[in-house]
């Protein structure tokens, strides 16, 4: 069972079992998978997820060939569910595959430049298109609120390097994850929370918390062994995620307090 971040002389030190770490760092390869294959213009199909298993029992599954990290035992059903989910869970909880919304096919739509929006008007700068997937405009919101073009224009000149820097950190937190305990120094600690942010920003867009209530909602699927479809699933992770980063952040402040 995972135990806390602390901050000790060696860092901040967090104990996970194996089994945690191989999904975490699944959590952070899908936040990957989705900045890059959107950025790249791809399409592609979203699999169908399979029954849940609990999550301290997991057997290498569908998605095992990504990870080294076997688990001789336990249910391989989590981990087919895991593999299962692609980019987080998309298309489940009203994301963008759910049926009658645009992309009901199972697609990811790509992220385009506007085109000119007063033809003859003269030449205008280059611009990008906001995401249509809600998780992805989670993680790469306007810097222009209430100007269209503004905020086109903006995003064309940011938005590759705010990918990159996302990449980066789930990466390194990727990295980290490679054994037990957990040992991050301040910087990277910093980093680790960034990635386990943007999980939660995206698992947050795929269950539609938008409220207070909605967090409620969601913060009171608390037993793995009653999660029975995907919604729940993603509800779990997502608590699990938050309590992580709440617990790494807490163990910032006490260091910057001494």
């Amino acid at each position: 069972m995972a135990r806390a971040f602390k901050s000790t002389p060696r860092g901040f030190v967090a104990d996970l079992e194996r089994a945690e770490r191989r999904l975490l760092r699944t959590l952070f390869q899908d936040v990957i998978q989705l900045l890059s294959e959107e950025d790249e213009g791809d399409r592609r199909d979203v699999g169908a997820p399979g029954p849940v298993g609990a999550p301290g029992a997991g057997a290498p599954g569908a998605g095992a060939s990504r990870d080294p990290d076997r688990d001789p035992d336990g249910d391989a059903a989590f981990w087919d569910i895991v593999a299962g989910l692609g980019a987080l869970g998309e298309g489940a909880a009203g994301g963008p595959t759910a049926a009658g919304g645009p992309t009901a096919a199972g697609t990811v739509p790509s992220a385009g430049p506007f085109p000119d929006a007063h033809p003859g008007a003269g030449p205008v700068g280059p611009r990008r298109r906001a995401p249509e997937d809600p998780a992805l405009a989670r993680l790469l919101p306007s810097g222009v609120e209430g100007d269209e073009e503004a905020a086109g224009e903006f995003r064309a000149l940011t938005e590759e390097a705010v990918r990159r820097s996302k990449t980066d950190d789930l990466q390194r937190a990727v990295a980290a994850l490679q054994a037990n305990p957990v040992v991050l120094s301040e910087a990277e600690a910093v980093s680790f929370g960034r990635a386990l942010n943007d999980v939660r920003l995206v698992l947050s867009a795929r269950l539609g918390i938008e409220t207070e209530e909605d967090a409620e909602r969601v913060h009171e699927v608390d037993d793995w062994s009653e999660a029975t479809d995907v919604e729940s699933y993603m509800a779990l992770l997502y608590n699990f995620t938050t309590w992580l980063l709440e617990t790494l952040m807490t163990a910032l402040s006490s260091r910057l307090s001494d």
